[in-house]
């Protein structure tokens, strides 16, 4: 039985999922690329294939790289004659350049950046007339004499810091030319004439820079002399798009500068005397989550609307609505209106396949076959849930994934069931094939396990307000909501009340915690018999010294409330970190003669930069402390998610073991 627990997650972390999609300019075809879930790895490096389709043909994908290397991020030259993709193909994992792949009978892909450059390529973009392409990558590492000896080398915040550099390359040449600014490059885009490149930067390549002092968006002429500043946005800047009207346009932070509330679109307007942002829509009940400019020039919007994926126009309109996870999606749109969708999506029972659609009328032709290897079979159904939160406030949402062997006809009977709560906190759950992270849901459905997956506040999908609840909200909200869904799965009759699991990964794994050590603080007469806290946070002062957005992110959260913002006296952050309620759960443990904090299974990569080891260590020192049941397990290497297929597979074997254990299987 344990072999075919480990062949069935091994063949889940195969699986091929599609990614960036390309309509070719005449919509004839499609190209796209695939990786392993999350972009683990399962050798030494990374791969990723190519993959072409004809636009409305059932099952027409064709193999277009070996996927030997990591041929990513493709897109196709303005003519349609060739495919431009970034490969390490010259020596993997450690070469990066563009190549061009004529798509003529016989056509070999060659490169048209220097092959040898160790500096990954960040971003690029075809000019219009396709003669030029605008790349992002970092200048080359020099090596110094007393390094290449091995002797003993000095780190200085900020010394090494290596720039991502605004290059064009000249395909007719394949000479490059940089431009001379001193900002990190972040993201590239040509004006529709091709006279100018647009870009954001910031002051530093540090993680945290565009959120402590902004990003600035400029236009920049062909030859790379003349920089025009357009704008100065108080935050992160995603998808800077340069539309077909001339305004440029980017996903960013509702209200402008805030990281946890919603996410809409923003405009600038190049050709006005004083150019500033202006919010056009989105992130207010919903948010969008990315821009594509589509083959007629179109600006596409990525929306997520509760528990729907939605492809929409800037005005709002609506082209396609589904529940279910949009993996990635291009469209194109005629001057009568009429339009084509090529999208990646799937559901609980099917992996995430391409599909194409003409009208919004729901019929899709499903053009690649990756999960073939799971055709037929059935993991589970995907039951939507709602519920109003316990302070009456807002209506949350959740799926309740359940097994197919839990149903008989009509007749459904209460499971063991995984609560899993997803990390963010501003991102959100829906129906997908790969519902939680790993293919932990296919998984564990397998084993006969219900899965709950709440949207507490904090989610995204449900715009400004909801999203905001996080800021000075944590442990309180996203924990009540938590609560409050696991009820309504009990109490819809889909949750065994005497066999239920918390987890979560991240933001889910501090919420874990939390639920841990309130175990039983709430109306119901239930509490988790069990506990997996993956890669999680246990003390929110500890976050704000170690993590990577300890200076950015923890003090938004906590409206300030970081070590070096606050009295000595001022214990704000100890009410929603786990490490002080442990005293307090063993005090009633002992007064109601109870299992109080529940047997914690805690996963934990040692090279996170998110959420630092130190609080694995933590909630591992508080356990042991209290004589509680534990398992500890350190991943080597990893970082804060996952990259080695063999640490996915041990840390799913794992909590299908811990599941077993402490809440029992079918």
């Amino acid at each position: 039985m344990a072999k075919a627990h480990e062949h069935l997650i091994q063949s889940l972390c195969d699986l091929e999922i599609p990614k960036t999609i390309r309509l070719s300019p005449d919509r004839s075809s499609v190209l796209y690329s695939t990786e392993l879930t999350w972009g683990h790895r399962k050798g030494k490096h990374a791969v990723s294939t190519l993959w072409l389709a004809s636009t409305g043909c059932a099952d027409s994908s064709l193999q277009l790289t070996p996927g030997l290397f990591r041929d990513h991020v493709p897109t196709w030259s303005p003519d349609g004659k060739a495919v431009a993709f970034v490969s390490d193909r010259a020596d993997a994992g450690a070469k990066w350049a563009i190549y061009l792949l004529p798509l003529k009978q016989g056509g070999e892909a060659y490169p048209i950046t220097p092959v040898k450059n160790a500096s990954q390529i960040e971003a690029f973009a075809f000019s219009p007339d396709g003669t030029h392409i605008a790349f992002l990558s970092a200048d080359e590492e020099v090596q110094s004499a007393s390094a290449e000896d091995g002797a003993y080398k000095v780190r200085a915040w900020g010394e090494d810091w290596r720039f991502s550099r605004l290059r064009v390359v000249d395909l007719r040449t394949k000479q490059v030319r940089s431009a001379k600014i001193d900002r990190h490059v972040n993201s590239v885009c040509w004006s529709p004439d091709g006279t100018r490149i647009g870009f954001s930067s910031c002051l530093s390549p540090d993680t945290e820079e565009c959120h402590l002092t902004g990003t600035t968006i400029s236009a920049i002429d062909l030859d790379l002399s003349s920089v025009e500043e357009l704008c100065h946005f108080p935050g992160m800047v995603v998808d800077l798009t340069w539309a077909a009207d001339g305004n440029l346009y980017f996903c960013a932070g509702v209200p402008a500068g805030k990281m946890f509330a919603g996410f809409g679109v923003y405009r600038i307007d190049p050709t006005t005397e004083v150019q500033q942002d202006k919010w056009v829509g989105f992130g207010v009940e919903d948010d969008s989550i990315g821009l594509i400019k589509g083959g007629s020039g179109a600006i596409f919007v990525n929306v997520q609307h509760r528990l729907e994926s939605r492809v929409c126009l800037l005005d709002g309109t609506v082209l396609y609505s589904r529940k279910e996870e949009l993996e990635a999606f291009d469209a194109a749109i005629d001057t009568d209106g009429k339009y084509v969708l090529a999208v990646a999506t799937s559901d609980v029972n099917h992996p995430a396949e391409v599909f194409t659609t003409f009208s919004s009328d729901g019929a899709m032709t499903r053009m690649s076959n990756h999960g073939q290897e799971f055709a037929g079979r059935r993991f589970g159904t995907c039951n939507f849930l709602t519920c109003t939160s316990t302070d009456g406030e807002v209506e949350l949402d959740a799926l309740y994934l359940t097994p197919d062997a839990s149903s008989v006809g009509d007749h459904r009977r209460p499971v063991a069931t995984a609560v899993l709560i997803h990390g963010g906190p501003n991102t959100r759950l829906t129906n997908a094939f790969d519902a939680y992270y790993y293919m932990l849901a296919p998984y564990l459905l397998s084993l006969g396990f219900g899965i709950l997956l709440p949207n507490y506040r904090g989610s995204s999908g449900r715009g400004q307000t909801f999203a905001s609840y996080s800021i000075g909200g944590l442990g309180v909200y996203d924990y009540s909501d938590v609560i409050a869904l696991t009820q309504c799965a009990i109490d819809q009759g889909y949750a065994d009340k005497e066999r239920l699991l918390v987890g979560g990964y991240s933001q889910g794994g501090f919420l874990t915690n939390l639920c841990s050590v309130r175990n039983g603080l709430h109306d119901g007469d239930w509490r988790f018999r069990a506990a997996v806290s993956g890669s999680s946070i246990c003390d929110i002062d500890a976050m704000a010294l170690t993590s990577d957005l300890g200076s950015s992110f923890e003090p938004q959260l906590s409206r300030d409330g970081v070590a070096w913002n606050m009295d000595c006296d001022d214990t704000r952050n100890r009410a929603a970190s786990a490490l002080w309620g442990f005293k307090d759960a063993a005090r009633r443990a002992r007064l109601e003669n109870a299992t109080v904090v529940p047997p914690m299974l805690i996963l934990h990569g040692e090279a996170d930069a998110r959420c630092h080891v130190s609080q694995a260590w933590g909630l591992r020192r508080a356990l042991r402390s209290y004589g509680l049941p534990f398992e500890l397990v350190i991943y080597p290497s990893q970082g804060h998610m996952f990259e080695e297929q063999k640490c996915v597979v041990d840390m799913a074997l794992r909590i299908s073991r811990w599941c077993q254990k402490y809440i029992g299987g079918a």
